[in-house]
Formats: C-alpha cells, structure tokens, sequence
C-alpha cells in the first residue's frame, strides 16, 4: 500500500514565486501527495497559474471566508485533508526537488515514528539586525534538525507529522492570531499525546526560508512573540520552572515597590526606581559578555540588536502575563526541550553572573551616592 501525504501550506499571500514550486514538486512512486493551499485572506484573487493547477484531485484550494489566523487555517487544512501523514510547509519557503522523495522514505522507514523535523536554511545575514537574530537563538529552532538527533516541536516552515500522533490535538486559537507560540504548543500536545516521544530530525528534506522584512529591523515580531510564548506555561505546566527576575520583571517589581513607599519612605522609593533604570545598562553589558563568549567578533550594533531583541521577547512574556492577571507566574520560565530543571537559581553562566556582578556595583553606587551629604 502506497503511503499518502498530504502537503498543508496556509498562505496569505499566495505568491506564485513560492507556491508554484511547491505544487510542482516531484512525486516519489512509493506516495500518493496531495497539496491543500490554505488562503487566509477572503479577498485574494488566485492568480490563473495557481487556479489552473487546484484541479481538486491532487491539489485543492480552499480560500477562508474569514481571516482564521495561522492556528485557525492549519486546523482547517487538517480537517480537509485524509493522508496518514502531514506536512506543514510556510507559503515562503523555496523547496529542492527531492523534498517529497526525502519525507516518503523516511516514513517508508520509519513508520512507528511521531513526526520527522525538517531543516529550514536561511541566506547569509543581509545586515546586523539578521546577525543579532541568530546570536539571541531566535532562528535556532531552524537548524535543530541539524544539530540534535531528534527534538520536542519543530518549526511549521518545514515539518511532517503522522495523522494518527495527532488524534484531536489542534492548533490553539488562545495564541496571537498572527502566529507566536501556536507552534510549540500543538508539537508538544501531541509530544505528550504520544509519551513523550520526540519528533526524529530529517535534516536532507531542507527548505530555504528567507530573512523576514529582508532583514531589516523589526522590533514588532519578537515582542508578539513573546506575547504568544506567555501562554505556553499557562497550557504546558510540565514545561515549567523558576528563575530569578529578568530585567523587566525587575523593573515592574522595583517600581510596584518604589510606588509602594514613595510617601512612606521616599529615602528608599527613589533609590529604587534609580536601579530600576540602572538594570539597562547592566543588561547590555551582560549581553555583551554573552556574545563575547558565544558569538566572538560581534559589533556593538549587533549587541544592541540583541539586547532589544531579549528586551522585547521577556516584555512581551510579561505583558502576556500581566494581561491575563496571572501575577503569580512573574518568574515563571519556559523550558520548550522537555528537560527539567531543578535549582535553577544556583546554576550559573556567563551572562547571570556579570548582570548580578554588575547589579551589587550598581546597588552599592546608588546607595553611596544617596547617602552622601
């Protein structure tokens, strides 16, 4: 018996330079492919190319009568679909040939397995702000197929998934509607639904996904990531640990205090609200200790980048949070390898260590300098 699998990519754009290659894709003799093109835009006009190849036989279009947003139109492309095995591709990746050949063999070969994680190339950096994605491990989840044998979830832009493992698990339509945290959340539902199996890394089906924005900056994404990330531990408990405050959260607590004592105390209001804009600086300095070590050679422009980018993402977190009114899980990390982590406070690397350094110089400063007559 043939193996079937159906090709899933949601799309808003519909851009022919993207999704004719993928419908053209060659067809491996030991699989029956199908290819469900997902618009999640009602007023798209299907270019004749694209329209001319939906023949719903092997290829089916189906346009979204409302927006669905990314968890939404995946949900759908599972329903209409029948293959025993999924594969979720983004609507702006450039494919190689062999990509259907690559995935029918290995679930030819490998048929007990949950899922196979695909490799997602990326252009060399166009810019500093490319180059700070990377060193924060903002696109780390592209290569994992290369760097680990297999892994708890894997990035939507190139990854196949056995019908079966998923059962009624679903995308969550409790995550940003334009995508932030959906992802990792179904892949380790179904992780879970499937006894903690992880999804086997297949790093010869590769796609190539281009820099968002061309590289340019964009501060927007990691913060609505971050957001989306918020709600991973509300849903995942098993995932989660304690860490001590990062820099907002430390910010936020220093504030809520200082506000708490400035008619009380202001002796001590003041001084804290002077550590709370002093924590800055000391994350920059840390992250640049950080990238000394992990990316030697990088620019301050890139630390900058970088900053901001974790500045952004733990705001993000917060925010989500705070929104939510789920004050008790300031401090609350996520930990999407499916390890756990215990006394979290006492480990130490090079970033924790010069923040905390560099936090009692500061502590000590202001206070010496508050005292002084």
């Amino acid at each position: 018996m043939k193996l079937t699998i159906d090709v899933v990519m949601p799309s808003f754009r519909l851009e022919e330079k993207y999704v004719l290659p993928v419908l053209r894709l060659p067809r491996p003799d030991n699989a029956d492919v199908k290819f469900y093109l997902m618009a999640d835009n009602p007023d798209i006009v299907p270019a004749e190319s694209i329209r001319q190849l939906a023949d719903s036989q092997h290829v089916f279009l189906y346009i979204n009568e409302k927006n669905l947003g990314a968890s939404g139109t995946r949900n759908r492309g599972i329903s209409v679909s029948q293959g025993d095995w999924i594969l979720f591709l983004d609507d702006d990746v450039t494919v190689a040939d062999d990509l259907l050949f690559r995935y029918a063999d290995a679930a030819a070969n490998y048929p007990d397995e949950t899922g196979f994680i695909g490799l997602v190339h990326l252009p060399p950096p166009p810019g500093d702000f490319a180059r700070a994605l990377i060193a924060n491990g903002n696109v780390s989840i592209f290569s994992v197929a290369a760097s680990k044998p297999s892994f708890t979830w894997g990035a939507t832009a190139n990854i196949m998934v056995k019908r079966s493992a998923i059962a009624d698990i679903r995308f969550s339509a409790s995550y940003p509607k334009a995508g932030g945290g959906e992802d990792v959340d179904f892949f380790l539902h179904v992780r879970d639904h499937n006894n903690g199996k992880n999804f086997k890394s297949l790093p010869e089906a590769a796609v190539t996904h281009p820099w968002w924005d061309d590289g340019r900056v964009n501060y927007k994404r990691p913060y609505r990531y971050g957001i989306g990330n918020s709600r991973l531990g509300k849903y995942n408990p098993g995932y989660t640990y304690r860490n001590l405050p990062n820099t907002p959260e430390t910010i936020l607590l220093c504030m809520i205090v200082s506000g708490a004592l400035l008619f009380i105390a202001p002796c001590v209001s003041i001084p804290l609200l002077l550590f709370a804009i002093g924590s800055l600086p000391v994350e920059l300095a840390a992250t640049a200790a950080l990238l000394r070590k992990r990316s030697p050679g990088s620019s301050f422009t890139v630390i900058f980048h970088t900053t901001i980018l974790k500045l952004l993402n733990d705001t993000g977190e917060l925010w989500g949070k705070l929104t939510h009114g789920e004050f008790s899980r300031i401090t609350e990390r996520f930990d999407d390898t499916g390890t756990v982590k215990k006394n979290v406070f006492f480990k130490t690397n090079t970033y924790k260590i010069v923040k905390w350094i560099l936090y009692l110089l500061l502590a000590t400063l202001i206070i010496a300098t508050w005292r002084r007559p």
